[in-house]
């Protein structure tokens, strides 16, 4: 059950990725596709904790509006980073978001390291550099900063989804995923309102409010085995294992190649999850 869950929440994370990119190279405004993708995700888990039965937990909030934010931010900077840079690099460094986690699993929660584990992690890091050997189109200062900012976003947001976890165990997953994106859709509504001059309207994206779907079911898995899981192991593993699927749809979709050293790269990248998760 647990590996099921892991290949969807991979699945649901690069495919967002994949129609975010799509969007932008269709010349899609990321306003528009950003609020549609934080529309989608507060209606599906508003209609979940309906249909469970949801409760006003107050000490979730802070956390939830906390991730919220840094959401936004990543939503923001990442379509941005897409729109103008290689989604496989933008997707390969963004991924680097693991180490955040994975230190505050290690420093603050006591969490410990088999030498399997460590072999995992130097594989891992092994792995990245080796898919991304080949030289892409796309790289300027302004790509680098957006990427950046999605890695540290999505690494403390991350860190948020522990916490929420480790303090409530299985307990107000659903609560925690609305109250995070409703926040995302109130910023970015404002957001709009603010920019008068820019004439923004709303208009619905089936593009967005898919991207939304996904995302929020990626989210919610990491969510749910975040109670049981070490995030040591728990984000890396996510990690590699999305770098992969984003090259797939790289080669099938948007029609990129494979060197022989990005192969060999992905190979190392199977081997260190099954060290982590040993």
């Amino acid at each position: 059950m647990t590996a099921l869950l892991y290949i969807c929440s991979v699945f649901c994370s690069s495919g967002q990725s994949a129609l975010g990119k799509q969007y932008a190279k269709l010349g899609g405004n990321s306003l528009t596709f950003n609020i549609n993708k934080a529309l989608a995700g507060s209606v599906l888990f508003l209609i979940i904790g309906l249909a469970g039965g949801f409760a006003f937990h107050l000490p979730t909030i802070p956390l939830a509006v906390g991730y919220g934010v840094l959401f936004c931010i990543s939503m923001h900077t990442g379509f941005k980073a897409l729109s103008i840079g290689p989604m496989s690099l933008t997707s390969t460094i963004a991924s680097f978001s693991l180490i955040i986690p994975l230190l505050f699993g290690v420093c603050f929660w006591d969490e410990k390291l088999t030498c399997w584990n460590m072999a995992g992690i130097v594989l891992l890091l092994g792995s990245i550099l080796l898919i991304n050997a080949k030289k892409e189109k796309g790289f300027s200062v302004e790509w680098m900063i957006y990427t950046l900012i999605t890695l540290v976003s999505n690494g403390i947001f991350s860190v948020i989804q522990k916490v929420h976890q480790m303090r409530f165990p299985g307990l107000y997953r659903t609560e925690f995923m609305f109250w995070a994106l409703f926040s995302v859709l109130v910023i970015l509504s404002l957001t709009s309102l603010s920019r008068p001059s820019e004439n923004f309207r709303f208009s619905f994206s089936w593009w967005g409010l898919a991207a939304g779907v996904l995302n929020c079911l990626s989210n919610y898995i990491v969510l749910y085995l975040s109670a049981a899981e070490n995030a040591s192991v728990l984000f890396p593993i996510v990690s590699v294992a999305n770098i992969m699927m984003v090259w797939m749809i790289g080669i099938v979709f948007f029609k990129e190649r494979l060197k022989l050293t990005q192969v060999l790269g992905l190979i190392i990248g199977v081997t260190s999850v099954v060290l982590l998760k040993l």
